[in-house]
């Protein structure tokens, strides 16, 4: 049996989770991701994923973001993977790795100019996939993973400087595999 690989499209909800301002300050995230995986015929493999994520400021919110807008995120996941094979049409998979956010948010009063910011973190999650056709080559999937969130941000307050450089992501995507 040889190395199997496959690309993914997934729709996405991410939440932010805690005592931060991604939590205390921004809606709920929503967006969509591509990715593939790597698997070897002892059942673990490797992955990388790529999301586009959009949110909102909460109403009431923006001076304490910082006078700036929606914001958008990219993250970038590298991740080792097993899976299990439940029956022969449905599997789970574990995925354990890191990932790399980017932070892009306008300003409000000149939405020409934007803030910028970088954090990563682990991750830690899973996928149930269950098969469309009878080769195995198209599958359906429900993931969901947990992230850490860590950036540096500098503040002679221990308590503004954790609110701002670290959050928590609870995330849960529904997609299509494709196999080849």
């Amino acid at each position: 049996m040889d190395v199997v690989s496959n690309a993914d499209a997934k729709a996405i909800i991410m939440k932010p989770l805690g005592n931060n301002t991604f939590a205390k300050d921004l809606q709920t995230f929503y967006g969509f991701g591509f990715g593939g995986n790597l698997m070897t015929p002892i059942r673990f493999g490797i992955g990388l994923d790529y999301s586009i994520l959009f949110s909102n400021v909460k109403y009431g919110r923006e001076n304490y973001f910082g006078s700036i807008g929606s914001p958008t995120m990219h993250v970038f996941d590298a991740f080792l993977t097993h899976r299990e094979n439940i029956s022969e049409d449905f599997f789970v998979e574990e995925m354990l790795g890191y990932s790399y956010f980017a932070l892009s948010t306008p300003y409000i009063y000149n939405s020409s100019n934007f803030f910028k910011t970088t954090g990563s973190g682990p991750l830690l999650g899973g996928k149930a996939i269950y098969n469309l056709d009878r080769e195995g080559r198209q599958q359906a999937f429900g993931n969901l993973k947990f992230n850490m969130y860590f950036n540096t941000v500098y503040n002679e307050d221990p308590s503004i400087q954790n609110y701002y450089s670290r959050s928590f992501f609870l995330s849960f995507g529904l997609g299509y595999r494709y196999n080849f």
